[in-house]
């Protein structure tokens, strides 16, 4: 759900919280009856509360809409890639063993203390589509603009040879600088 969504979600929220206990005072007593009568009778005689009543629908509408809408596409980060089909059968790959896979070939470039992998595969109707984002620790020496060509570039190589993926996306996101010794463990999430 989007942010302007969850706003929308707030605001009708705190609305039928409020609208929930004025009802149960009204109902135990707490607020006199004469009290919320003239308070209803006010408020139907005022313009603005056509205008609230207008707003309050469209939100309504509006989340009502997102309940029942599809997902535009559907991202996979476990399961697994079908890599050739045809009329023999299939390969597939799982998704696991593509996150070792570039895990390991990001822990051996030189100057990444760590590496965390996250595989998305795209289902849409006229294929998968397949994409790597890569969250690295760095040490001071690395030269960032280098270190991720050449990381994107071996890492493509690699999936091309290895498993004869092409034109596969590698996003490489610089998370800290670190001085600390690389992770001696392979950290796979």
């Amino acid at each position: 759900m989007g942010l302007i969504n969850r706003f929308l979600l707030l605001l009708l929220s705190l609305m039928a919280l409020a609208l929930s206990i004025s009802v149960l005072g009204a109902v135990f007593g707490w607020l006199p009856e004469a009290v919320w009568l003239d308070a209803i009778h006010y408020a139907l005689g005022r313009q603005e509360t056509i205008a609230v009543a207008v707003v309050v629908l469209l939100i309504s509408l509006r989340l009502l809409g997102q309940v029942f809408s599809s997902s535009k596409e559907k991202v996979a980060s476990k399961g697994e890639y079908v890599i050739e089909s045809g009329p023999r059968g299939e390969v597939r790959v799982a998704l696991d063993a593509l996150r070792n896979f570039t895990d390991r070939l990001a822990r051996e470039a030189h100057g990444v203390r760590d590496a965390r992998v996250t595989v998305k595969a795209k289902n849409r109707k006229e294929g998968a589509d397949l994409s790597l984002q890569l969250d690295l620790v760095v040490g001071r020496e690395a030269e960032v603009t280098k270190l991720s060509e050449k990381l994107t570039t071996t890492i493509q190589q690699q999936l091309e040879q290895t498993m004869a993926l092409t034109d596969v996306p590698v996003t490489i996101v610089i998370k800290d600088v670190s001085d600390a010794q690389p992770s001696k463990k392979h950290r796979v999430v």
